[in-house]
């Protein structure tokens, strides 16, 4: 870490220890201080801090007090104020990483995203609107600056890589969405997913046709195409616009209409019933109000109260 920090204000540490170095040979040559007093001359005069001379300086002393002011307070303060920038600014870069890596190792049932781009970022935000934890893998430093910046977990790298995938928890996320804008990355990103988690949902990207049946090859469970998802969604919404409309409704945030997914088994009471409202479901399975009707269904497939929806 040190290292890294020195090789990156090795300039600025250059000029600090230039411009001292010249004030003090200064100082002793021409008005024969000792190198104590000519260091401390030097220090005092280019940071202005305004104390007495050591001894009193003839006009050639004066004259090169005044050079040194002029030619270095600029530099000097300009040096020193990247040198403790770049000092804090790797002390919370490395803050937030840390956090972030701490963060990484508690995520469960999470959706990892590689890529975003136009369409990652999008689906990145949506998802984080329905309350998923999301964590984004991008190849390019500025992209992944973005995505940071908009308050995802981003890591920088190629989900081609493995190490990428583990890093981004792929052994314990809920699925994975290759999103990239190379078809062939996409289909190592689900290779290599499906290779660490049989169990991971992977959903990928896919610009030519001619790609899908190779990702779904590579593992992929979902193959989107948006050119193709694009064409069918101007078709019907030519054929049956009043259909679109109300699905464009359903996904809009700020009408509040709720919808919720439950699994029902097969030997569940439930299969094959029909009900006109969350309130027939409620006294049907005579499950009090105060208790979730999706912790009953989705959870256990069970009424924990009185009946058994097996």
């Amino acid at each position: 870490m040190i290292k890294l920090i020195l090789a990156h204000i090795k300039r600025e540490i250059f000029l600090v220890v230039f411009i001292i170095f010249i004030g003090t040979f200064g100082y002793m040559f021409l008005e024969h201080y000792t190198p104590i007093e000519a260091l401390f001359m030097t220090v005092i005069t280019i940071t202005t801090v305004g104390y007495e001379e050591v001894k009193p300086l003839d006009n050639t002393g004066m004259l090169f007090s005044i050079v040194l002011i002029l030619s270095s307070f600029g530099t000097f303060a300009f040096a020193i104020s990247r040198i403790i920038d770049y000092i804090f600014g790797s002390y919370l870069e490395e803050r937030e990483k840390i956090k972030m890596e701490n963060k990484l190792k508690t995520l469960k049932d999470h959706i990892i995203i590689c890529g975003y781009g136009r369409m990652g970022s999008v689906v990145a935000r949506e998802l984080r609107k329905n309350k998923k934890e999301v964590v984004i893998i991008e190849n390019n430093p500025q992209t992944c600056e973005l995505a940071k910046k908009d308050g995802f977990i981003a890591i920088e790298g190629n989900a081609t890589n493995d190490e990428m995938l583990i890093k981004a928890g792929v052994k314990a996320a809920k699925s994975i969405i290759a999103i990239t804008s190379s078809e062939p990355d996409n289909g190592f990103i689900s290779l290599s997913a499906k290779k660490l988690n049989p169990k991971i949902l992977v959903i990928s990207r896919a610009s030519n046709a001619e790609w899908i049946s190779k990702l779904h090859l590579a593992g992929a469970d979902e193959v989107i195409s948006p050119h193709t998802f694009g064409a069918r969604r101007i078709v019907n919404f030519i054929l049956s616009p009043g259909v679109v409309e109300f699905l464009d409704i359903l996904r809009d945030e700020n009408i509040d209409i709720f919808m919720e997914e439950l699994t029902v088994k097969p030997n569940s009471i439930l299969n094959g019933k029909t009900f006109k409202s969350w309130e027939e479901l409620r006294l049907f399975l005579d499950v009090p109000s105060l208790i979730p009707l999706t912790f009953c269904i989705e959870k256990y497939n069970k009424c924990p109260i009185t009946k058994n929806l097996h």
